[in-house]
């Protein structure tokens, strides 16, 4: 005998089934559909099936199935969870994700930011983070980080930096859809350019001027790490107010989070700023137009310290960003940058290593949880 239980309500054109303890609330268009959608859940309620209920489910909530399917799992309050998890998800998040599987798009990096956000240990970034950045659209990586903006000056100062030349060329062949596999570096007394390899070989499959062949563009990105470094001359940057922050491209900025003020009320304090467009295009000298430099930055959930509500809650003070690009915010978002965010990855795992270490004997639930999050970045990153 099943033990489903299964009753309906319907007022005017809302109808609500309650199953097992779960409420489902639908508005139909006119009232002979409310009446349809009733007499359905009363069929129902007469042989509440496996099948049939779950079925019923689907009708009101057609994500249910493809959330089951994601990991995600529902309480008999209607909040939703990471399987195995017990922090329940923002609704402004949950609402990006029925967007995701509506466009048929994966859900992998919305769960890889929550994963982090659940590291943070400010309840209240938790909690109003991702609402947040859905106002002002901060993309989200696979990886889970999100990429938010800082306005920064130029210095005198000058640093070594590896020319990552290859992983650049790399990075913008597979943004536009191509495979690098098919493309050859070229080497012509040191000016490097990439060529599609059907263009520059014969009939056979040899190279027409062998002597200006580089190397295969997958093959050298492959094997980044075995080739020769050539450093360049790299602008240093520092930050509007105190000129003390040394910024530089491919290296994270880091404040001990201790030292960073995590009340959102505190509109203007001590911290690591970053921000939306909006915010960073009219901050600076002279309301953006006294030598700002605007740098893309990769900024991890967990180490965001407070979202203040100055400037409409477009900036946040966070205790860690990586520089990664440097940004031309006149019309759209266009980032020039040698790097991205596999080489944040490797900065991530000896912060990760280091709390693991302290949630490492712990018998609360919490502090395994975050454990397990850690232990899976772990592999993620290596």
């Amino acid at each position: 005998m099943s033990k489903n239980q299964v009753f309906a309500i319907r007022s005017n054109k809302a109808v609500t089934a309650l199953v097992n303890g779960v409420s489902y609330y639908k508005n139909e268009a006119d009232k002979t559909s409310a009446q349809s959608l009733y007499e359905k859940i009363k069929t129902v309620a007469l042989n509440p099936t496996d099948g049939l209920v779950n079925q019923l489910v689907e009708d009101f909530d057609p994500t249910q199935k493809v959330f089951d399917s994601q990991s995600l799992v529902r309480d008999e309050l209607g909040n939703w969870y990471l399987k195995g998890f017990t922090e329940p998800l923002p609704t402004k998040l949950l609402t990006k994700m029925k967007e995701f599987i509506d466009k048929g798009l994966p859900l992998t990096p919305l769960v890889n930011f929550w994963k982090l956000l659940m590291l943070n240990p400010a309840d209240h970034v938790k909690k109003d983070l991702y609402s947040f950045m859905d106002q002002y659209e901060f993309p989200i990586t696979d990886s889970g980080y999100f990429i938010a903006y800082k306005s920064v000056k130029k210095t005198e100062k000058t640093y070594k930096a590896v020319n990552m030349w290859v992983p650049k060329e790399y990075i913008q062949l597979k943004a536009s859809g191509k495979d690098p596999k098919d493309y050859t570096v070229v080497d012509k007394k040191g000016d490097f350019s990439i060529v599609e390899t059907s263009l520059i070989t014969d009939n056979s499959g040899k190279f027409i001027a062998p002597d200006h062949v580089a190397g295969n563009l997958q093959e050298m990105f492959d094997s980044i790490n075995n080739l020769t470094d050539e450093t360049v001359e790299a602008p240093e940057f520092t930050d509007w107010h105190g000129g003390s922050t040394q910024i530089r491209l491919g290296s994270p900025v880091t404040m001990d989070r201790s030292q960073c003020d995590g009340d959102p009320r505190n509109t203007c304090s001590t911290g690591l700023h970053v921000g939306a467009p909006g915010y960073v295009k009219g901050f600076g000298g002279f309301g953006g137009g006294g030598g700002n430099v605007y740098l893309a930055t990769l900024v991890n959930p967990m180490n965001v310290v407070a979202v203040p509500s100055d400037y409409s809650y477009m900036k946040m003070r966070c205790c860690e960003y990586y520089a990664y690009g440097i940004v031309d915010l006149t019309n759209d978002v266009t980032i020039t940058t040698p790097y991205f965010e596999y080489d944040y990855k490797t900065w991530e795992t000896e912060t990760l290593e280091e709390q693991l270490a302290e949630f490492q004997g712990s018998r609360s639930q919490e502090a395994a949880e975050k454990a397990n999050i850690m232990r899976e970045r772990l592999v993620m990153v290596a």
